[in-house]
């Protein structure tokens, strides 16, 4: 996950963990807008709680990150609260509606519904709880500042954090790491090589995406706008150099999908022109770019507030050029599914409003497995793994039940019980990190042991 702005205060996580669900009543907001529709009144009110609830709650915490407050901006700026305007829905202007705005009013209908309402306040919940958790990091594990320590004794410091805040532990620690490195020892050379990284295989996956993200940032940063097309490919070759140079075996992957993350989160006006330059010097990395591009667009500050407006149709925008949209929507539904893992009724309410029968639907399901199968190897004990993919929707909803079973129980068991073992034997557990047919690799691998993809020092990705 990508980090934006200045830490807030040490009892950040705190605040968040003792949040509490709004309630969405009439009474909760004491004045309404003159002249609006009740049933925008409606929805201004439970937007109205759902944001200042959070800022009233987390205080200096939500200035500090703005997310909440620069959606509601962002979202204005858009013209999408034009929704809420009594012209808007006088006889004349109703049928001058576009699909996509009918589209928005339905989604946000269902802020009317408490059961939704408090879907929106846990996901917003849980968002702001990893990223606080992020931010807070060398605090958590009272890391000492400029302070060289040898990787296994973080690793070891990684997990003593809960199995759920664990993942991001360890994915924080590789871009800590790999900084302290490159500050105290110059560049990087071997980093999380076998000899110079005893670590327990478990960490190796979120080590490799940390060290990803500290080469990225360290290097995009020294971009300006005005950067020539040389300047940027140079900057993206010399990332591919780093990754292939630290990176062991079947790990590659991991690491540079972190460039799409980073690109996406901090420089989002580089994307474009990453995505160039990355064609020309890397194309085989496509995948990985357009997977860690899709996320980053679930911390984005403009999808960061639940269903004030979805990152589902953020996909189709943000990565219309892109050749492989598929893993954008991937890198997508697996940030929505790490982050959500212990409330699968939310990752419920994404399969029954957007996915069944959207065009990306098999991006989704991708990203869906993917992911369980990188936190069942990162924290292998984990319960709420099993949890999450064996949870059973309202039997009432037959269509509902079917779809979740068709979208990520039965291909959640096929990749934790088929492939996952499979890759993990080949050393190619990195091309989790972006779509493609995971049961046909599995079946090229087991066909041609001797060549295993993704080697990460003489093979590309």
């Amino acid at each position: 996950m990508a980090i934006w702005s200045d830490p807030p205060g040490l009892g950040a996580r705190e605040q968040v963990t003792n949040m509490a669900i709004p309630s969405n009543s009439p009474a909760a907001i004491s004045s309404m807008t003159p002249g609006t529709p009740a049933r925008a009144q409606g929805l201004t009110e439970t937007l109205d709680i759902l944001t200042h609830k959070a800022q009233s709650e987390l205080g200096n915490v939500t200035q500090s990150l703005f997310f909440v407050g620069d959606g509601l901006q962002r979202a204005v700026a858009d013209g999408f609260l034009d929704l809420f305007r009594l012209q808007t829905w006088m006889p004349t202007n109703v049928f001058r509606l576009s699909s996509e705005a009918v589209r928005q009013t339905v989604q946000l209908s269902r802020l009317l519904q408490p059961e939704q309402a408090n879907l929106a306040w846990q996901e917003l919940k849980n968002k702001l709880t990893v990223f606080i958790l992020v931010k807070n990091l060398a605090s958590i594990l009272q890391l000492p500042v400029h302070q060289f320590i040898p990787l296994p004794e973080l690793v070891d410091k990684a997990y003593t954090v809960s199995p759920f805040e664990a993942l991001w532990a360890v994915e924080g620690l590789g871009h800590y790491y790999a900084d302290i490195y490159w500050e105290q020892k110059g560049v990087p050379q071997g980093l999380l090589f076998e000899e110079q990284s005893p670590v327990p295989e478990r960490s190796l996956l979120m080590l490799h995406a940390g060290i990803g993200l500290s080469f990225a940032d360290r290097l995009l940063g020294k971009l300006t706008s005005q950067a020539s097309a040389e300047e940027v490919r140079g900057t993206v070759d010399y990332f591919l150099t780093l990754c292939r140079n630290n990176c062991r075996k079947g790990y590659l992957g991991a690491a540079v999908e972190s460039l799409g993350l980073v690109t996406r989160d901090f420089y989002p006006d580089l994307l474009q022109r990453v995505d160039q330059q990355l064609r020309q010097v890397g194309p085989e990395f496509l995948g990985f770019f357009w997977h860690g591009v899709g996320r980053a667009l679930y911390f984005s500050r403009q999808y960061f507030l639940p269903i004030l407006r979805t990152v589902w149709s953020g996909v189709d925008s943000e990565a219309h050029n892109a050749p492989d949209r598929l893993s954008a929507m991937a890198g997508l539904s697996w940030a929505i599914t790490m982050v959500n893992l212990q409330q699968p009724a939310i990752v419920e309410n994404v399969v029954r409003s957007y996915i069944e029968h959207s065009q990306f639907a098999e991006g989704f399901t991708n990203g869906v497995i993917s992911s369980l199968i990188m936190r069942s190897d990162t924290t292998p004990e984990a319960p709420f793994v099993p949890a999450f993919y064996q949870h059973q929707p309202n039997p009432n909803d037959r269509e509902l039940a079917a779809a979740w079973d068709h979208r990520i129980s039965a291909p959640a068991r096929v990749a934790l019980q088929t492939y996952y073992p499979v890759l993990r034997e080949h050393q190619a557990l990195d091309q989790i990190f972006r779509y493609q047919d995971l049961g046909a690799l599995v079946s090229y691998l087991q066909q041609n042991r001797s060549e295993v993809s993704g080697d990460s020092r003489s093979k590309s990705n």
